[in-house]
C-alpha cells in the first residue's frame, strides 16, 4: 500500500519539476499520461461501512432518521444540513402501489423531491454471477450512473433520503434495498438515509408538512460515482464466498474471500415458515417462469418454485416482522432490535452473513443489523431463490429437470453439509431449466463484483457509460501543452 502511494507521489513530483506554466489541475489523475484512477481507490471493509444508530433515533443525522430530523432538513436545508454535507437534499418518495396524494414541500433550489413508482426498475438488475442468473440484485454501473443523471444527483456532494409514501412492507424494503444499492456503489453512508415511517402516516400525525400537489424540479446536474474513489463491493457476499465459508475453506473455488479471522454467523432473514421449510419459495429469474402449462392441485397457481425448501447450514433466524411495527412500518426501538439480534446467539465482533428470499427482502434485515445496530455485515443477494434452485433432481421421463443434474456439481446445495430441513418441492412446479454441465463445474461465482470493480476503475469499455465517465488520462502533453 505504501509503495503504491510513493509511486504516485514520485510521478507527480516528476511532473512538477519537468513542466513549466503548470495548469491548476496538475494534481488530478487526468492531467497525466498514466491514468492513476485504479490506484486511488480505497477498498472498505464491512465494519467501516456499518452505521451504529443512536439509541434515540431522533439524534441520527444519517442511516435511520425520524420525522423530526427530516422536517428540520426540509424546513431549512441550508442551515440544518448535517455537518460536512455541502450539497443538495434529494428525497425519493417511494410509491410501489397507489399514492398517498401528499408530497413533501421542497424549495427546488437546494432541496428536491421525487415521487417514484418504479424504483425497482431504476435500482435493481437481472445479472449473471457466473453460476446462475439472479433477478433483483444491485444494478450495473451504467444504470447507477443513469440514475444520478435522471435526478440531477452529485454523489460527491448530495444527501439522499428514501421515504415510503404509504406504510407497507413493499415500500419499506424497496427503501432499504435502494439504500443498499447506493452504498454498494460507493455512496458515503454519512449522506444516505431511510425515513422511519411513511409520508402519509407522518403527515396525518402532524409530524410533516406536505402538500396535495406536486411540481417537478431538477437540479440539472450529475456527478460520477467513480470520482469518489470508493470501493464498497465487499457488501455483496457471493454464493462462492458463502459455500467456501460453510465448508471451512475446503473448496477448489477461485476468487473467493477468505474466511474472517473473527469468525462469521449466518442469519436467515425470512419468515419462520420459510426458515423451517414449510412454505414454498417462488423461483427466481426469467428462466424460471416456464411453469405456466403445469398444474398441481396443491398449489393455488402454477407459479414456479425452487427445487427444494430449507435453510442454509448453521443459520439462525431473524424474523423480519419482529423488526418493525406491522401498522406504521416504523422500526422497533434500538434496544428491541439489539435484543432480537442477541436471541440469534450472535457473538460480538463476528462478521454477519445475511440472506432473505431475495435481495430486496433480505435488505430490510441487512439494514437493521448493519445500518442501525452497526455490526459488520454482508448480504448474499442471491438469497434462497438462488440457493434453493441449485438442488439435484432426477426426474422420470417427461418430468422437470432441475438446475443441477450432476451429483458432484460444485454448486449443488441440497447436501447436509450445506443445508438443513431439505424438503423437495412438487415436480410440477419446478422449472424446466438445467444448467450447462460446464456451469455446474465452473469455479468462480464472482462475475458481478469483478464487473463492478472494473466499471468503477474505468478499466472496461462500459466504464464510460453515463455520468461523465472515468478520468481518461488525457493524451497529448501531460504538462497541459
Amino acid at each position: 500500500m505504501k509503495l503504491k502511494y510513493l509511486t504516485i507521489l514520485f510521478i507527480l513530483f516528476t511532473q512538477m519539476i519537468s513542466c513549466k506554466g503548470l495548469p491548476e489541475y496538475l494534481f488530478l489523475p487526468q492531467s497525466l499520461k498514466i491514468d492513476l484512477t485504479p490506484f486511488l481507490f480505497r477498498v472498505y471493509t464491512p465494519a467501516e461501512l456499518a452505521t451504529l444508530s443512536n439509541a434515540d433515533y431522533n439524534l441520527n443525522e444519517s442511516g435511520l432518521i425520524t420525522a423530526s430530523k427530516f422536517a428540520r432538513f426540509l424546513s431549512n436545508w441550508n442551515n440544518n444540513r448535517p455537518s460536512g454535507v455541502s450539497g443538495n437534499l434529494v428525497v425519493f418518495q417511494i410509491q410501489t402501489t397507489g399514492a398517498s396524494g401528499r408530497y413533501v414541500f421542497f424549495d427546488g433550489k437546494q432541496a428536491f423531491s421525487y415521487p417514484v413508482s418504479n424504483l425497482s426498475e431504476l435500482l435493481t438488475d437481472v445479472r449473471d454471477d457466473g453460476v446462475l442468473g439472479i433477478d433483483g440484485v444491485v444494478p450495473k454501473g451504467k444504470k447507477i450512473s443513469d440514475f444520478f443523471s435522471i435526478y440531477g444527483i452529485d454523489p460527491a456532494l448530495d444527501y439522499i433520503v428514501f421515504a415510503s409514501d404509504t406504510s407497507s412492507l413493499t415500500n419499506l424494503s424497496s427503501a432499504t434495498f435502494a439504500y443498499y444499492s447506493l452504498l454498494y456503489w460507493g455512496f458515503p453512508k454519512e449522506r444516505l438515509a431511510v425515513l422511519n415511517g411513511s409520508i402519509a402516516d407522518l403527515t396525518t400525525a402532524g409530524s410533516l408538512f406536505t402538500t396535495p400537489s406536486y411540481t417537478y424540479a431538477n437540479s440539472n446536474r450529475a456527478g460520477n460515482i467513480k470520482n469518489l474513489f470508493r470501493d464498497h463491493t465487499v457488501l455483496q457476499l457471493t454464493i462462492g464466498d458463502l459455500i467456501h465459508a460453510i465448508k471451512g475453506g475446503n473448496t477448489n473455488f477461485e476468487d473467493v474471500d477468505p474466511i474472517p479471522v473473527e469468525g462469521f454467523q449466518i442469519i436467515d432473514g425470512r419468515p419462520n415458515a420459510s426458515f423451517t421449510g414449510t412454505i414454498n419459495s417462488t423461483a427466481s429469474g426469467s428462466k424460471y417462469t416456464n411453469c405456466t402449462t403445469k398444474t398441481n392441485s396443491t398449489f393455488v397457481s402454477n407459479t414456479c418454485v425452487v427445487t427444494y425448501e430449507g435453510r442454509i447450514k448453521s443459520s439462525s433466524n431473524l424474523v423480519p416482522t419482529d423488526l418493525y411495527d406491522g401498522t406504521t412500518f416504523q422500526f422497533r426501538s434500538f434496544n428491541q432490535l439489539q435484543s432480537y439480534l442477541n436471541n440469534t446467539g450472535y457473538s460480538a465482533n463476528k462478521q454477519i452473513y445475511i440472506y432473505g428470499e431475495d435481495a430486496t427482502k433480505g435488505s430490510l434485515v441487512w439494514f437493521v443489523v448493519h445500518q442501525i445496530l452497526g455490526k459488520p455485515t454482508r448480504m448474499y443477494e442471491g438469497g434462497w431463490k438462488q440457493f434453493g434452485a441449485l438442488g439435484l433432481r432426477s426426474p422420470s421421463s417427461g418430468s422437470s429437470p432441475s438446475a443441477i443434474s450432476q451429483p458432484a456439481s460444485y454448486w449443488r446445495t441440497d447436501l447436509t453439509s450445506l443445508t438443513e430441513s431439505n424438503n423437495p418441492n412438487a415436480d410440477a412446479n419446478v422449472p424446466n431449466y438445467q444448467l450447462d454441465v460446464a456451469r455446474q463445474f465452473v469455479k468462480n461465482s464472482n462475475k458481478i463484483r469483478v464487473e463492478d470493480k472494473s466499471f468503477l476503475r474505468g478499466t472496461t469499455a462500459s466504464g464510460s457509460s453515463g455520468g461523465g465517465g472515468a478520468p481518461s488520462g488525457g493524451g497529448g502533453n501531460a504538462c497541459g501543452g
